[in-house]
This record gives C-alpha cells, structure tokens and sequence, in this order.
C-alpha cells in the first residue's frame, strides 16, 4: 500500500473514500470531511452498526461492501484505518489507479492544524471525557468541532462536527496509525492542549509493555503546545508527562492540583468536589455513574476553564449530560436494567462493575462480556480473571471478531475458566443467539444485565424471546 503523507492533500481533494467507514472514528471523520464541503463516500461491511443512522444523516453514501469496483466515482483521495492490510481490494485497486492513499489519523493531525486542538488521550476514560468536552464547549455556543470515538453522543447531532468556533476537541488514540507504520496515531496531532486520563498496558500487539506506551505518550507530551492536563493517580502518566513545557494534574491525590474529594454516588447522579491546591474549589453534580468519571470531569474543567469557560457554566453543562452511546448507556424494559459499555480492558471492566454495583447495590447483576481480539485476552488473562467479582453472575460470549489479528476459538473458554478460578458463577455460552437464549431463562424483573465489549455483544438483547 503506498501511503502519501503530504498535508496539501487534504486541502485540495474534492472527492474523499474512507474504507471501513462504519468505524466509530472514521465515520466521524467521513461526517467532517462531508461538513468541510467534500464530496463523501466509503465502505464497509454489510452488517448494520451503530453509525449507520449518523452517517445517513449526514448525507454519506456508503458502499455496502468492500470492493475495487466502488472506486469507480474516481476519488481524489483514499483514507483508511489501522485494521485493513495492503491486501485489502479496493487499496490494491487505488494503486493501480494511482489514486493516493493515506492513514486517516494523518487526516486527523491536519485537522488538528486548523483549530486549537484539545486532544483527549489515556488507556481508559477518554471517549467520555471527550464527549463531555464536546457537550459543555456546545453548550458555551462556541461551535467546537469535535471527534468522538463512539456511534453517538446523546445530545449532540453526531459523533462528528466541523463547527465555526476556534476549538477541535479530538479523541486521541495510542493504536498505531497502519498495519506497517506502528506508531501511535496520536502523534499525527498538533494539540494545543493535552489530556492524559490513564496509562497502563494495553494493545498488546503494538506495545511490549507499559514503558514502551509511556516513551509514546512522552512524546505526545513534548509536542504539546500550551497545556498537558495528567492524572496524579497514576505514576505512569506522570513519568510520561514530566517534560511536558506546562503541566496541571488532577487526580483522588493530594499532591493533585485539582483534588477530586467527597465523591458520593446516588440513584440518579453523583456528587463530587474539588480542591484547589489543597483549598476549596467548586462542588459538582453528575449524571454519570462512578468515581472514574468524576475523575474525568475533572479533567474536562481544566480544559474548559483553560478555553475561558466559566465553572458556574461548566458545573451547569455537566449536570446536563445525556452521555455517549456504548458507554454505562442504560435503559429499562419488562422490569430489566440494561446498561451497555465499550469496556474491554481488565481495569475498565472492574471500575464500571464497582460503579454499577454501587448504584445497584440489591440488585442480582449479570455481566455478558464479550472479548475483543486474541493477543489482548490471552496476554492479560490473568487481569481478567480478577476483574468480575463484583458482578453476581458472568456470561461470555465468544471472541469477537477482527480484522487486525487471527481468530483464538478456544480464548472463551479459556478465559471462562481462569474466572472461574475466582468466581462461582461464570459460564461461557457461545454466541450471541445462545447466551440471549440462555440468559432469557432466568432473568427476573428486578436484575441488572451489563452487556459489555468492543464488539457488537449490546445485540443480546435484541435476541432475547
């Protein structure tokens, strides 16, 4: 795959293809590029996602599966994921064509050139710090532009916006950029502020281990222009943000400059304060369930405040927020609590389970999770079989699929059983019709089912009889 890396191009294409256009980052990148005056199209697989509707909306046509042939529209320009491998058709085919091909986060970084960029960035909690970054700055009417890692941000018209205003608030990924380039995405941004929630192993593909993501994140920090925004409560964010030219932290820490104190969680929201260099700041009210994301709005203040917003207009936007899709989203039908997460990773799966247990603390709470790639569940085994306790019953649904790595049929199992080691009741049931099929046996009105993973398991209530 013969990858351009020119910014010009950018500005001068009409006519942009993004391949795997589904994708919750490349569909809000498709809906920017669509807003900017571009002419739009790209491609997928048949399967319905949870960007379908926005990218419809928005007038973005797309190809119902991949193929040379729907190059035909003659593009200017080809933006593709980290997922799709030079072998992938219609890149074959855009070299024949000598059409160009470029990494979308290479779009992303040009982007960023344009506005005062806020890039969100850490192993957990950035997708929800970004949306609420997006939503207060909305709610301030200065128009951000804003990229967010999910099929919807509730409140908001899409996952994706090219506003009028001078801010780019962008959800920054550590994942490498290509198949060939592994580098972090990230590192294509020019921020102008830096967000780091959360640094501890992860894509296991990519990093051999933490100190290899902090020297990334390290980098990230050097390039940071004004402001690095970095939790206290974990040492790797510090070590990785040291050199930063300014620095702010926030954390449950006392040596935070911005302390998170006296958080108490509630049946519709949570409380929270905030001490300033150990004084007195400001009290909160939030919707959203858990200390985590307490954490995270206070993340979200430095920024705001930093961008000129008043905390009164902060603390009043917060309270306010409807959340993201995929993200604690909770509904209720026949009686039945459902609350749908994106966590993947032992230590987010833990921190929401802790959460939910909180705000249900006399509920019987059923965990469907279903594991998203083979080197991640193998490597960190051992930190998933710890990561359940607080849930009552644990089903897993087989791996979930992916383009980046082979299939691992045995890692369900596997990993049923290392929980098993630690919790009573755990059972790996298949696919997602026959855990549907199995948990539609004992549900009762009253229970909590959290459907959690990277993949599509929040379609197990849809198949339950």
């Amino acid at each position: 795959m013969a990858v351009v890396k020119t910014n010009n191009i950018f500005a001068q294409a009409e006519k942009m293809h993004f391949i795997g256009v589904k994708g919750v980052a490349v569909s809000g990148l498709a809906i920017i590029a669509k807003q900017m005056g571009k002419i739009v199209a790209g491609s997928d697989v048949p399967e319905s996602f949870g960007t379908d509707s926005a990218l419809h909306k928005n007038g973005v046509k797309v190809f119902p599966k991949f193929d040379a042939k729907n190059l035909g529209w003659d593009p200017d320009i080809i933006l593709v994921g980290a997922s799709w491998p030079a072998t992938h058709p219609e890149a074959a085919a855009a070299g024949e064509r000598k059409i160009p091909i470029v990494p979308e986060s290479e779009f992303r970084g040009f982007l960023s050139r344009q506005k005062k960029t806020i890039a969100v960035t850490g192993v957990h909690g950035k997708s929800t710090t970004t949306a609420l970054l997006a939503w207060v700055f909305a709610q301030a009417k200065l128009d951000p532009s804003y990229l967010v890692g999910t099929p919807e941000v509730l409140g908001l018209p899409g996952n994706g916006h090219w506003g009028k205003g001078e801010f780019f608030i962008v959800e920054g990924d550590e994942y490498a950029k290509s198949q060939t380039e592994r580098v972090a995405k990230f590192l294509d941004l020019d921020p102008w502020v830096s967000i780091v929630t959360t640094l501890e192993w992860e894509h296991v593909d990519v990093y051999p281990d933490v100190a290899s993501m902090e020297k990334t994140f390290a980098k990230l920090a050097v390039k940071t222009k004004h402001l690095v925004i970095a939790c206290a409560d974990w040492p790797a964010v510090m070590s990785a943000t040291a050199k930063a030219k300014r620095r702010v932290t926030y954390g449950v820490s006392a040596h935070a400059d911005y302390q998170m104190v006296d958080f108490r969680p509630g049946d519709s929201q949570s409380t929270f304060a905030v001490l300033r260099q150990g004084k007195p700041f400001a009290k909160f009210f939030s919707p959203l369930i858990g200390k985590h994301n307490a954490l995270n709005a206070v993340a979200a203040l430095i920024a705001a405040k930093e961008a000129g917003i008043d905390v009164k207009n902060f603390a009043k936007a917060l309270q306010s927020f409807q959340g993201l899709a995929r993200r604690q989203q909770t509904t209720v039908g026949d009686g039945v609590t459902w609350v749908d997460d994106y966590g993947h990773h032992p230590t987010e799966i833990a921190r929401t389970l802790e959460a939910i247990r909180e705000r249900y603390p006399k509920s019987k709470l059923w965990v469907v999770f279903q594991p998203h790639l083979a080197s991640r569940t193998r490597a960190l085994m051992p930190q998933f079989a710890h990561s359940f306790a607080p849930a009552d019953r644990v089903l897993i649904v087989d791996l979930f699929a992916s383009a980046r790595e082979a299939g691992d049929p045995a890692a369900s199992a596997d990993l049923a059983a290392a929980i098993g080691k630690f919790h009573l009741a755990v059972r790996a049931c298949g696919n997602l019709q026959a855990t549907a099929d199995y948990l539609s046996h004992y549900l009762q009105p009253g229970d909590v089912v959290v459907t959690m993973g990277a993949g599509d398991v929040y379609k197990v209530r849809d198949f339950i009889k």
